[in-house]
């Protein structure tokens, strides 16, 4: 009995003993790298929803006046692999108690977590403008401007989005400068080069209350629940140069085009994490108080191979565009060594929009 009593105490003392040692430390290495593969995963689609402002499908402008065609109005969506892909990693070695997919995915709630880690959509608002200062020389600027107020009524429809209070704004600049080849005649289609630069950021916040406000404390087992309360931000910026070829063919009332794009993009993600993570063990112990303080900064580079292809519909000067492209790029492609098994499908982009041709 007594060897039973005593057996008894000391597993006793060791359960909660386990309990306490769980440490908190770890969150802040492991949170960093969360941070950075968010980041990583929203570069590459910075870079499409900025080209998806351009919406002149005519390889070469019609007509022989100054002004192309101004863009009223382009409008559309990008279709990311999700954001945070790196929680779909199998391999990836996370260093706290409970590795991060299974806290996140209990944090978030499973049905919001599984969303976003594998597919991410990006809209697009942009008005542009092109016009040709010399002959076969033609240039369009586009641009847009992603306001808070559009990110609090898509917030709005969804609760879990709507407890974390986010900030976000989101905007980009895209300036092309082509040569004209060949002029639309007869069979012959319209073909034109030209060189491209590109600049996107994309700046978001978060502030947490309590996990209890969206998915609820996280079970780290034997009794102990982890919450977490504060803020976190992600600062991503896209500087891009490329190359594109443009072909496009004039029919009776549409107008059926082709583009091709190699685009060298280098992306600077900078990440704050200030996060307050409280373990409540089982009782009889005290609840356990770490800060979480990250703040990676992360560069990343890449090519990307982007084609897009659509069909525009003419009404007398006002054009009707529609168009999707394919993001092809692999963020860890060696320049050195660049073959075309090293691409893989990134994203996709559907888009539509009214322009002038004047």
């Amino acid at each position: 009995m007594k060897r039973s009593l005593c057996m008894t105490i000391i597993l006793m003392v060791l359960a909660g003993g386990a309990g306490a040692q769980i440490s908190l430390a770890p969150l802040n290495d492991d949170f960093g790298v969360l941070m950075k593969s968010v980041g990583s995963d929203i570069a590459p689609q910075l870079l499409q929803t900025a080209l998806s402002g351009d919406i002149v499908g005519e390889a070469a402008f019609y007509g022989n006046g100054p002004l192309g065609n101004i863009t009223f109005l382009a409008t559309g969506a990008d279709f990311g692999n999700g954001i945070a892909t790196i929680l779909n990693n199998s391999s990836q070695t996370w260093k706290f108690t409970l590795p991060m997919p299974s806290l996140m995915s209990q944090a978030l709630g499973s049905s919001f977590y599984d969303s976003t880690r594998t597919s991410f959509p990006y809209p697009v608002m942009a008005l542009g403008v092109g016009f040709r200062p010399v002959r076969d020389i033609e240039v369009l600027v586009s641009g847009f401007y992603l306001p808070q107020a559009l990110m609090d009524s898509v917030v709005s429809l969804e609760p879990t989005m709507k407890k974390l209070s986010p900030t976000l704004t989101v905007g980009s600049i895209v300036v092309k400068v082509r040569k004209v080849l060949f002029k639309d005649d007869g069979a012959f289609p319209a073909m034109s080069i030209g060189l491209g630069a590109a600049y996107a950021g994309f700046s978001m916040g978060a502030t947490v209350a309590s996990l209890n406000d969206i998915g609820g404390r996280v079970d780290l087992g034997g009794g102990s629940k982890l919450d977490l309360s504060g803020k976190f931000g992600l600062d991503t910026r896209v500087y891009a140069a490329g190359l594109e070829f443009h072909v496009s063919k004039r029919l009776p009332v549409v107008t059926p085009f082709a583009k091709l794009g190699l685009w060298y993009r280098d992306a600077v993600v900078t990440s704050d994490t200030n996060l307050t993570a409280t373990l409540y063990p089982p009782a009889p112990a005290t609840k356990t108080v770490q800060k979480i303080v990250a703040g990676p900064k992360a560069e990343d580079q890449a090519i990307a191979a982007i084609a897009t292809a659509g069909l525009e519909i003419r009404i007398f000067a006002v054009i009707i565009h529609f168009s999707a492209s394919l993001d092809m790029e692999n963020p860890m492609v060696n320049l050195g060594n660049l073959s075309l098994k090293d691409m893989k499908t990134n994203g996709f982009a559907v888009r539509t929009g009214v322009r002038l041709s004047l």
